[in-house]
């Protein structure tokens, strides 16, 4: 009795990576990015809301760790390998900049729609001082020649999930006045992933 051969690809069709184990490595980016930097106390404050709109809203997700948490001002973009004269020329602007300190009231929960949809922790209002310290930093940015800083439209936000499945409390279980005294440029890079990495800080006045 013979067999029917098993047909498993016309080797023409096939490509290494249709086979197991051969799959292509993930692509390597780094990212910049200028950013409100909690201190350690209001990160754990920031974490302890977390765990509250957790429990209370049953908002499920991919959770931050809290270490990673942040406010984005300005994204600079993303490339296959670190662009030394983007940090050069970020860093020169951000010294021209002359904001002063001031309190951020984290006082509100909300999402965006889109792939990866986080649930973040906002403010209802957004400080004068913090609106200008973006507006300063951008122009400083787009002067310099530095792409990708942001437009008009910004929502200042500490993202606490990724995937969220709901996230819809309206006010924050706590509310969170972190004290802001400077900001600074973040390195991120993916591949091999690895902690945040700040290359400068600037103090506010």
């Amino acid at each position: 009795m013979t067999r029917d051969p098993v047909v498993i690809g016309h080797r023409d069709s096939m490509r290494p990576s249709d086979l197991p184990g051969m799959e292509p490595a993930p692509r390597e980016t780094h990212s910049l990015f200028f950013a409100l930097w909690p201190d350690d106390a209001t990160r754990a404050r920031i974490a302890a809301a977390a765990d509250a709109l957790h429990a209370g809203d049953a908002t499920r997700g991919r959770r931050i760790k809290p270490h990673r948490y942040h406010l984005t001002l300005h994204f600079l973009g993303e490339r296959a390998s670190f662009p030394h004269d983007l940090a050069a020329h970020a860093g020169a602007a951000a010294a021209g900049v002359h904001a002063a300190t001031f309190d951020l009231p984290l006082d509100s929960v909300g999402s965006f729609d889109g792939v990866g949809k986080p649930c973040w922790l906002g403010c209802s209002t957004t400080p004068d001082a913090l609106r200008s310290l973006y507006d300063q930093l951008g122009d400083a940015l787009r002067r310099a020649g530095c792409r990708g800083a942001g437009g008009p439209r910004f929502v200042p936000h500490v993202t606490l999930l990724r995937d969220a499945e709901r996230c819809t409390q309206a006010r924050s279980p706590v509310r969170i006045d972190w004290h802001v005294d400077e900001f600074v440029l973040i390195h991120s890079r993916t591949q091999p992933p690895a902690p945040y990495r700040r290359l400068g800080e600037w103090p506010l006045d």
